[in-house]
């Protein structure tokens, strides 16, 4: 599963569904998607903004950095119970297992 940090922001967005980390293969060459959700669909008045977000595959590498500037969103990126789904082989896949946790608000990395 992708891991999905914000900022300096303590922890990582929940994978959904929640289930046990699992492999997922990835010939070379290949890509996988995953979607992500920054803010809650209800409540999200302590929503706390952040300069950057941070996604990897593996927590033991430092992964790519997305600026809030580079996702359209120059005045910082809103987080509040952020979620991400396992990695999907399309990005509609990833986009629909979002759709399931309940989520507005795609942020799609």
């Amino acid at each position: 599963m992708p891991l999905v940090t914000y900022g300096d922001l303590d922890g990582a967005a929940v994978p959904f569904p929640l289930s046990g980390s699992s492999a997922y293969k990835l010939d070379a060459g290949k890509t996988a998607h995953a979607a992500v959700r920054s803010l809650s669909a209800s409540g999200d008045s302590d929503a706390r903004s952040v300069g950057y977000v941070v996604v990897t595959a593996n927590p033991e590498h430092h992964g790519k950095k997305f600026t809030a500037a580079s996702l359209s969103e120059p005045g910082g990126l809103r987080v509040w119970s952020p979620v991400t789904t396992l990695w999907q082989p399309t990005r509609a896949q990833a986009d629909e297992a979002l759709a399931e946790s309940d989520g507005a608000g795609v942020l799609k990395v």
